[in-house]
């Protein structure tokens, strides 16, 4: 099916799942067939999972690798009122973990005893020799990482000679040989057996911290399931139906604790009052869109910090100011993106080969911002369909970000210049990298010579999958309602898109501030039900003139009128 809308897009419907098993649930449940086929389809014989995960989907903490190791040795600091040095990475995963990691010891120690490092953008991630001198200065007697220290092997073995005990807690793919830390809690460790091997950042911090409170007979720290939900979003780890399925238990009751005010997080709940969220309609889309982009915002074009003293709060007034502070960072960071592309695109022209002609966008900028340099790069290749490497030159030092398009994995190609690189790292669609500014001729010459010729056309765009058919009849709101027992939605996990076919459109109208929405009525037979479709307002000639068109959408609700409405996201061709 053709989409009428979108040029070269088109959609097909998933392949039918059992009709035993789909015609089982709808008897079970008494639901519609289009939301019993999509559980057939992603559950299987195990469907049941699917519905409203909760804490029983949570598995044991000490099932985990070195866990018990990671217990005894906290035990042992809180018995004894030690020094404890929380570091966490600089991006909203390992922000969040820090904080969980910072309430839940602060509960246990004397005051003074936790403090807190999260790391800079301009030292890059994981340990810093800076924070190691810092630990052994200041008399710590333990430190804890959170989403990062597995490859800090080097830095941990220096805290090891000062006499400063590490424990690692990490999810990162580790090396072949792990740091010499008292403990590596890591799902991602080679010989790990704990059944969700996606646990964010924040995931594997909040499940040490429950650990820690079983072991010391305390009341299990659920109520940090919102910091742990935000991180859990913003890092984009499957929210599948597997052993993942405990991600989306975590989303799901954190979302829960947020929507009835309550939680750990006043910080939290004053920066989502700040961008006019409801904190009842909390959804991994204004976690992905809205929040996280603002707490990044911190590391990006300010102080990390900002955020983490956001996150950990308990006055209302501090709240609203340092959620102020970051609207206004990320006010900071919008400009200098902006301008940063600016200049990448007189570039661009100033050489007068096109992206596609040389292979890549190569760009090398001096004292260019390196908080935004990954999204500048992400903006390139939207718009010229190539790798790009954008750097930042340092008086010495290099350091760049790394996007790539499909078919082509950055990383590797990183990797096989890694005789010219400092440090590099990252995954096969984003990667980066630090280099000596000399060696940055060499690099452009090599990187060119594999990937001049690579660029031809984006690869072709594979079909939407829609779950099921549906008819208008269907949408009520237990239909509404089954769905929305599949939330929360995320990587592993996405909200299930229908077809209603041969209908027609009435009651069209513009609305939104720029008149960019559109609304209006489906109809098919004598049913019809109503829609809104975003950012689709250009488009009402071709609503107006179909005759018999088929609709792709989602199950929504209209707040306002207290009604099911279908969120249009297409619409297509049946012919």
């Amino acid at each position: 099916m053709n989409s009428l809308l979108r040029r070269g897009r088109t959609w097909t419907l998933a392949d039918p799942p059992d009709p035993d098993l789909a015609r089982r649930i709808e008897l079970e449940l008494g639901c519609h067939q289009a939301f019993a086929a999509v559980l057939a389809r992603r559950g299987g014989n195990e469907w049941q999972r699917l519905l409203d995960p909760d804490r029983r989907f949570l598995h044991p903490p000490m099932a985990m690798l070195d866990m018990e190791r990671a217990v005894d040795r906290i035990e042992k600091a809180v018995r004894a009122e030690e020094r404890l040095f929380v570091h966490g990475d600089f991006d909203v995963d390992g922000l969040t973990g820090a904080a969980v990691l910072f309430l839940g010891f602060a509960a246990l120690l004397p005051k003074g005893h936790v403090k807190v490092e999260v790391g800079e953008r301009q030292r890059g991630h994981g340990l810093s020799r800076q924070f190691v001198r810092r630990a052994i200065e200041e008399k710590f007697d333990l430190v804890v990482t959170v989403d990062c220290g597995v490859s800090n092997a080097d830095e941990i073995a220096l805290l090891r000679e000062a006499g400063i005990d590490t424990v690692v807690t990490d999810h990162h793919i580790p090396p072949m040989e792990l740091p010499p830390a008292i403990a590596v809690v890591n799902p991602q460790r080679a010989d790990e057996q704990y059944p969700n091997r996606y646990l964010a950042g924040v995931g594997v911090a909040f499940k040490l911290l429950c650990a820690v409170y079983e072991r010391l007979g305390k009341p299990l720290p659920y109520d940090m399931l919102d910091l742990v939900a935000l991180g859990t979003v913003a890092d984009l780890v499957p929210l599948s139906s597997g052993a993942e399925v405990e991600n989306r238990a975590i989303v799901r009751e954190g979302f829960e604790l947020i929507a009835a005010g309550r939680g750990s997080s006043l910080g939290l709940r004053g920066l989502m009052d700040c961008l006019g969220i409801d904190t009842k309609q909390v959804s991994a889309a204004s976690i992905g869109y809205l929040i996280a982009p603002k707490l990044n915002a911190a590391n990006r074009a300010g102080d990390p910090k900002v955020a983490f003293l956001l996150l950990t709060t308990t006055q209302r007034e501090r709240a609203k100011y340092l959620s102020e502070v970051l609207l206004d960072y990320n006010r900071d960071r919008e400009i200098a993106q902006e301008d940063l592309l600016l200049q990448a695109r007189e570039m661009i022209r100033e050489r007068g080969l096109s992206p596609r002609e040389a292979g890549m966008v190569f760009l090398v900028g001096t004292y260019w911002n390196e908080g935004i340099l990954g999204l500048a790069a992400s903006n390139l290749v939207d718009q010229y369909h190539v790798p790009a490497i954008i750097i930042s030159r340092g008086d010495t030092v290099s350091r760049g970000s790394c996007r790539s398009v499909d078919g082509i994995d950055i990383l590797a190609c990183l990797e096989s210049q890694s005789d010219l690189l400092l440090q590099y790292g990252g995954h096969e669609m984003a990667a980066g990298f630090s280099i000596a500014n000399e060696r940055l001729p060499d690099l452009e010459e090599r990187l060119a010579g594999i990937l001049v010729g690579r660029a031809g056309e984006r690869p072709r765009v594979p079909p939407g999958i829609l779950a099921a058919r549906a008819g208008i009849e269907e949408l009520d709101m237990k239909f509404y309602t089954n769905i929305r027992s599949l939330a929360p939605y995320g990587p592993g996990n996405p909200a299930p898109l229908f077809l209603i076919e041969d209908c027609q459109f009435s009651r069209l109208s513009l609305v939104g501030a720029r008149q960019q929405h559109l609304k209006g009525n489906v109809m098919q037979g004598g049913d019809s039900v109503p829609f809104i479709a975003f950012r689709m307002g250009r488009h009402i000639p071709i609503l107006e003139a179909a005759r018999s068109a088929g609709v792709v959408f989602r199950a929504g609700f209209d707040d306002w009128r207290s009604r099911v409405q279908l969120e249009l996201v297409d619409v297509v061709g049946l012919g």
